[in-house]
């Protein structure tokens, strides 16, 4: 949704190895999980084949240069959508956002904010679904 606004392969690359970390945080990577990474690399313009994860990595080695407000805005709100991806939020993927948060420097109202922002988009979409296969 945001990614496009990346510019450096730093920061996409940055992200995609934060996405495959929070999505295996709860033990594995799930059908929708793997859809919504494939969706970011398709948005941020990159082949699959030019990307491997790299071996597991404390979340401080790989967003702790993210210094710039935008970007972090942007993964963080990424990051939460992908969370909410499988419409679990387990214990595993609640610390993990709010490891990230707090590694963001991010008050627990904005964490609130934007927890609350995905949980209503996700509403939105179901509310769509539903109105577009009714009719």
């Amino acid at each position: 949704m945001f990614l496009q606004f990346l510019q450096s392969k730093e920061h996409k690359e940055a992200f995609l190895e934060l996405a495959h970390v929070v999505a295996q945080a709860d033990g594995f990577i799930n059908r929708k999980e793997q859809g919504f990474i494939k969706s970011f690399m398709a948005e941020m313009n990159m082949q699959e084949s030019a990307y491997t994860p790299s071996e597991v990595r404390e979340l401080s080695d790989i967003i702790g240069k993210v210094n710039d407000e935008q970007v972090k805005n942007i993964f963080f709100a990424e990051i939460l959508l992908l969370i909410f991806a499988d419409g679990d939020y387990n214990d595993d993927e609640k610390q993990m956002a709010k490891s990230i948060a707090e590694q963001f420097g991010f008050t627990e109202e904005t964490y609130e904010a934007f927890k609350n922002w995905v949980i209503r988009m996700d509403q939105l979409k179901i509310e769509g679904f539903k109105l577009i296969l009714k009719c």
